[in-house]
């Protein structure tokens, strides 16, 4: 079996898993944001929101903390959310993801379920027969890995300013901005269901819709466009003040042009000095003072 046909092979499986997953009635798109990366030490990072969503019967739910502030600390609104997350795994015994790497270490499944686990809460993870990592079959597809961020601008689906970096909902969360927080998870969400119609359409683009390849939001480029400007106008005013400069230094030479005399040296010999001409002054001196 040749390399191509094992490609073909892997293709066509994952064509079909991901076909399967889709046409299934308990399979949910999802992802998440928290305060932080896991390593396995306690407390784990704190849960913010979960979104997951169901294609096939165009239905969906969040878990958002802010739903639970009301009345209730930051704590008690967390554990509230992953409680009511835990349902999904009581109301839909055979629930099946199609997610963004959430198997890592750092992030995803593991992360969840630590941090119930803080709270008293027994979150199970979902075996590898009931996931589908849409992130591993991206970067198959596309034969390099790829970001959320990336495959979303490829494929013109960063809709306004709503995408947010983890780091970003990180620093989002101890601010409290847990409603910006949930639009961009819920973006991401809804973008994963996009990407999944266009493998299906086969009309990914794994490659920069524009010749440069920035992968910025419009938020970005405005900021970058700000620095451009601020750059551009310091280098027009040191242009300028250095043409000052010059221009104050050839009026001083004119003047000292103008104050100059000539002298008579070596038995009233006649010289002069011409600063712009100076090869002609040279045979000037020579043909006045020759004898």
């Amino acid at each position: 079996m040749t390399i191509f046909d094992i490609y073909l092979c892997y293709i066509l499986n994952m064509d079909n898993k991901l076909q399967e997953f889709i046409n299934r009635d308990d399979c949910y798109f999802i992802h998440y944001a928290s305060n932080g990366f896991y390593n396995g030490s306690s407390p784990a990072p704190r849960i913010s929101c979960i979104v997951i969503y169901n294609l096939k019967n165009d239905n969906g739910y969040r878990f958002n903390i802010a739903d639970h502030l009301e009345g209730n600390s930051k704590e008690q609104a967390e554990k509230l959310t992953l409680e009511n997350f835990k349902l999904v795994f009581t109301k839909i015994p055979d629930v099946s993801f199609i997610h963004w790497n959430m198997t890592a270490e750092g992030f995803g499944f593991k992360a969840i379920q630590a941090r119930a686990k803080d709270f008293g809460i027994d979150i199970p993870v979902p075996d590898n027969e009931h996931l589908f990592n849409l992130s591993s079959y991206v970067s198959y597809i596309a034969e390099k890995k790829l970001s959320i961020k990336q495959i979303l601008w490829f494929n013109s689906l960063l809709i306004g300013d709503d995408y947010l970096d983890g780091k970003t909902e990180a620093e989002y969360f101890n601010k409290g901005k847990f409603q910006e927080i949930y639009n961009s998870v819920n973006l991401k969400v809804c973008g994963f269901t996009d990407i999944v119609k266009l493998i299906q359409e086969n009309k990914l683009k794994s490659e920069p819709p524009y010749q440069i390849n920035d992968g910025l939001t419009k938020e970005e480029r405005r900021q970058q466009a700000l620095k451009l400007a601020e750059t551009r106008e310091k280098m027009i005013k040191d242009i300028y003040e250095h043409n000052k400069r010059v221009q104050a230094h050839n009026e001083r030479v004119m003047q000292q042009m103008e104050d100059y005399e000539p002298e008579y040296v070596e038995e009233n010999r006649l010289f002069f000095f011409d600063f712009n001409h100076p090869i002609f002054s040279l045979f000037g001196n020579w043909f006045i003072n020759r004898k």
